[in-house]
């Protein structure tokens, strides 16, 4: 099995885009810089390339829906890009078992485990010799509504017959699937047939060096260029949204609160980074600047510059990036794990403006914001940083590969 205490490992993702935050990019790149051989497997597809309305949301950042197959270094790592086909809406990877077969790893890393390439990997499981780990990220709030209601019985049939079946059968041949919130654990649980053994919480990381407060007098210089230029005085109150600006992420609460807010003083002000439906609702509050998508290291830029973060509903990982930037983070009270927030942050009425206001108006004070800030980052340095993500990981597949069962 494993030959020395270099792992090969490669890590599979449906979609893929280079220069973001997310799982696909920076757990490998953690991975590598443990000095482990770090593959990524994904389609030709950016994120949400698969998605209807990717054009209008995502194609000014990150071009095409499609990219070239083939393969590159990023950051230590190998990205292998195969042909993608869309099954349903759902991503399949053309030829990723015989890629696996070809570069034969010690470890496999699926990141969501209700998705076609993780069905296809526990398919070849029982021929192959890797290890198959998977993630989930599915929170409860982002499950269609009909599965958490009486009725509706046909459309749960399908459901089952579709996704809990696939993904009950292809958990049999996996070693851990690492819930990224507690809610994730009980939607894999509840919805898709995974034993709860198999089930680990295990928050997702933030890259604390790229993230991190203004330190010296070099950040605290571009923090102030950075505001002057946005159009934020030195006494504005900014409150940073970063993401989609969809109904599901409903980014518009936030504007509509600093609209209630502007009538009161207080100088609050709203940034939003992203695109998307609402953003000509968003665009039409008053106090609102509106930026769109950018690469993960503009944005700790931009998160510095900031002073409240605010998320009104779903979790997002930008939270965590928030918070090791040294800002509080505002969010929904239905969120699957408070613990994000605990002591760096607080909880309103989920779409409710008037609870958002009242929230807003509690962060006023700057020492109050300080103080939550100081929280936030020790929180993300002692324990969601990318490198401890990786270690955990990393002692699962050491066991794995040895045949011992791990702990957790």
């Amino acid at each position: 099995m494993v030959k020395s205490d270099k792992l090969k490992i490669v890590v599979v993702s449906a979609c893929y885009s280079e220069g973001m935050g997310y799982t696909e990019n920076c757990l490998p790149k953690a991975l590598a810089g443990l000095g482990h051989e770090v593959h990524v497997v994904s389609s030709t597809l950016n994120v949400y390339g698969n998605e209807p309305l990717y054009d209008q949301t995502y194609r000014s950042f990150l071009g095409p829906p499609r990219v070239a197959s083939g393969r590159r270094m990023v950051d230590g790592y190998t990205v292998h890009r195969l042909d993608a086909r869309l099954i349903g809406g759902y991503v399949s990877l053309r030829g990723l078992q015989r890629r696996i077969r070809e570069l034969s790893p010690d470890i496999v890393h699926s990141i969501e485990i209700a998705s076609l390439p993780t069905f296809a990997l526990a398919m070849q499981k029982p021929f192959a010799q890797f290890k198959l780990f998977c993630d989930t990220h599915q929170t409860m709030s982002s499950m269609k509504p009909y599965l958490k209601r009486s009725g509706s019985w046909v459309k749960k049939a399908m459901y089952r017959l579709t996704r809990t079946i696939p993904t009950r059968l292809s958990s049999l041949a996996v070693e851990k699937c690492y819930a990224v919130t507690p809610d994730c654990g009980e939607v894999a649980v509840r919805f898709y047939g995974v034993p709860r053994s198999k089930i680990r919480f295990l928050s997702l990381g933030t890259d604390t060096d790229t993230f991190h407060p203004a330190e010296n007098d070099c950040d605290r210089i571009d923090l102030s260029r950075l505001r002057q230029a946005l159009g934020f005085t030195a006494d504005d109150i900014v409150c940073i949204y970063t993401g989609r600006f969809s109904e599901e992420k409903n980014p518009l609460v936030l504007a509509q609160a600093i609209d209630a807010l502007a009538g009161n003083g207080g100088g609050f002000k709203g940034l939003f980074i992203g695109d998307g439906a609402q953003r000509e609702s968003i665009a039409r509050c008053r106090n609102t600047t509106i930026l769109s998508f950018m690469t993960h290291r503009d944005l700790a830029q931009h998160y510095r510059a900031a002073d409240i973060a605010v998320w009104p509903r779903m979790e997002s990982m930008s939270m965590l990036d928030a918070a090791a930037s040294g800002i509080p983070v505002v969010v929904s009270d239905r969120i699957g794990e408070p613990g994000r927030v605990e002591g760096n942050g607080l909880m309103y009425q989920e779409n409710v403006v008037s609870s958002l206001v009242d929230v807003l108006r509690r962060l006023k004070n700057p020492e109050e914001r300080r103080s939550k800030g100081a929280v936030g980052r020790r929180k993300m340095l002692d324990g969601f940083g990318w490198t401890r993500f990786a270690r955990v990981l990393e002692g699962d597949f050491r066991a794995a590969s040895r045949g011992v069962a791990s702990e957790g």
